[in-house]
């Protein structure tokens, strides 16, 4: 049954069009994607059926009476001044655990919480009172892993319908079932998931390719055409007829000139009605590196690594790994983990605490989430060359097309490019420098789907080698060839990708779920034995039987609390 149908939507901002026509609807129990480059109007759209935002002209209808509905903006709602707890105080005990709230997150005030925190808050003020409709608009910021799997879990059980804004391409293949591309003020629409999505685009661009290839080959020939009866008229109007030609001699000639150029704008209409705009292709380059192979093999070794900032709660210990030449070495874990910490160990500015970390001399670039090191009056083509001129022009612009600067945007200043632009434009000034180590933190954040596909196929095209730090799952899949997984004090290493790591871990948790089964048997037919031996013990026997009664009682309540836990 349709709950949502909306149809012409019209939005204009000081006269620009926002939304031109935007017509699509969504199921009950529909859980769509909205994708879209940065300022294509989405969230527009969502404070729109929201009623936050007036529409110009169209129409919105919510099919049910009564049907009731709940919306998450990327913009923060709580009070700063207030406890979480005082804003939650209306919602259950148990959809706040759920939404993984702690009691000592509801004692702080909101800007003492950390972003994944304020989002997961914001979700369970959402989910109160179980809206028929949920109108999400980047809920994936700020999560960790952990972060998003739970809400991956939520969102895919649950009965209304939802309609999702988000760049997170993994997040959006675990959770939709259909997408709407917003472009130009239109939408689109796609069945299935994003994979399904980026699949009938490529095919879309085939057609059209293909498309333009016959148009092409058909142009060709309609011109030659055009250019032969324009030549043949040309050539009537100037023949000159011989003396004794009879008196219809010229008018003949004239007739048949303007009969071939009548012939010639008939096929010039039918080249215009055929007319065929050529497909606009990604650009795409191999990154070029001066001396690649100069590097050592093994770049580096981490032997029984540990540090502590304290010296009392340690970080990681016992920490071992190596990284090998032209790997891509994806560095995951949850928020507060060590991500962080490891990666500052791994480039000289923290020492190990305990153990030998050994890397080889390297050119290293560092890629950070802040970019306060490019020179806002700059324009992009001065600053990602440093004003070399010897620098070869043309591989410099093309690195710049396949990251998405065209040839008028080489020519802005950097201090007008918003924050994805900088991204990219620190990304090229650093695969031009060739570095060995390439590290990465949060390459994606702030960029829409576009941007994130070419960053990706650059870093895919990058003969160095590469450490990500990155919650970005998609990106992880396609770029890792291993993984370093940082949690509860510990480094693991793992080779094979992200697949391998995530098939390794769902192994390793089933595994870990199955001891404490067995376990939890052995425990329940102990606790049996001891409590019929405690009906009439021997007086010498009472205390020890009495101590493990107790010790037993407390590790099978602890495997069943740990069991509903999970």
């Amino acid at each position: 049954m349709m709950v949502l149908q909306v149809r012409d939507l019209i939005k204009e901002y000081e006269g620009a069009p926002v939304l031109g026509g935007v017509t699509f609807h969504v199921a009950g129990g529909e859980r769509v994607g909205l994708v879209g480059t940065n300022g294509c109007g989405k969230s527009t759209l969502m404070k729109i059926l929201a009623g936050e935002l007036a529409h110009g002209s169209g129409s919105i209808r919510w099919v049910t009476d009564g049907l009731s509905r709940a919306y998450l903006s990327q913009e923060a709602p709580f009070d700063p001044g207030q406890t979480l707890g005082r804003q939650l105080k209306s919602i259950p005990d148990a959809l706040l655990a759920r939404c993984g709230i702690t009691r000592e997150m509801l004692s702080r005030k909101p800007g003492a919480l950390s972003g994944g925190q304020k989002t997961r808050a914001a979700l369970a003020r959402a989910l109160h009172r179980s809206p028929d409709v949920l109108l999400l608009d980047e809920p994936t910021n700020h999560l960790d892993t952990e972060g998003l799997a739970w809400l991956e879990s939520l969102l895919t059980s649950y009965r209304g319908s939802v309609l999702v804004v988000s760049h997170d391409r993994y997040f959006l293949d675990r959770v939709t079932t259909r997408i709407i591309e917003m472009e130009n003020g239109k939408v689109k629409e796609y069945p299935g998931n994003y994979s399904a999505y980026a699949e009938q685009k490529r095919m879309e661009l085939e057609r059209a390719q293909e498309e333009y290839r016959q148009y092409v080959v058909q142009k060709k020939h309609l011109e030659e055409a055009i250019r032969r009866q324009t030549s043949w008229a040309q050539a009537n109007v100037n023949f000159k007829p011989p003396h004794d030609a009879p008196p219809n001699w010229r008018p003949y000639q004239g007739a048949l000139a303007k009969a071939h150029m009548q012939v010639a704008k008939s096929m010039e209409k039918r080249l215009e009605r055929i007319k065929v705009e050529k497909p606009r292709e990604a650009t795409r380059i191999n990154i070029r590196m001066d001396d690649a192979g100069g590097a050592a093999r093994n770049l580096i070794l981490a032997e029984r690594l540990g540090f502590t900032y304290d010296g009392q709660r340690w970080i990681f210990r016992d920490a071992g790994f190596y990284v090998q030449r032209g790997e891509k070495v994806a560095i995951i874990g949850p928020n507060g983990s060590g991500k962080s910490t490891l990666v500052r160990l791994i480039l000289g500015e923290l020492a190990p605490t305990e153990g030998t970390l050994y890397r080889s001399p390297l050119r290293v670039a560092y890629l950070a989430q802040e970019m306060e090191h490019l020179n806002p009056e700059n324009t992009v083509l001065t600053e990602v060359t440093g004003g070399n001129k010897a620098m070869d022009q043309a591989y410099v612009r093309t690195l710049l097309g396949c990251l998405l600067f065209s040839r008028e945007q080489v020519l802005k200043p950097v201090s007008v490019l918003s924050g994805g632009e900088k991204i990219r434009l620190t990304l090229a000034k650093i695969l031009l420098a060739g570095p060995d180590l390439l590290v990465l933190d949060e390459p994606t954040n702030g960029l829409d789907l576009a941007s994130r596909e070419r960053v990706e196929e650059a870093l895919e095209g990058y003969p160095g080698t590469l450490l990500l730090v990155s919650h970005d799952r998609y990106l992880l899949r396609k770029l890792a060839s291993k993984v370093l997984h940082v949690e509860g004090a510990r480094v693991t290493s793992f080779s094979g990708g992200y697949e391998a790591f995530l098939g390794r871990a769902d192994a390793a948790q089933h595994a870990g779920r199955q001891a404490d089964e067995e376990r939890r048997l052995l425990l329940e037919n102990r606790l049996a034995q001891l409590s019929a031996a405690l009906i009439a013990p021997k007086p010498e026997e009472k205390e020890r039987l009495d101590q493990e009664f107790i010790a037993v009682s407390r590790e099978l309540r602890q495997l069943k609390e740990n069991r509903r836990s999970d």
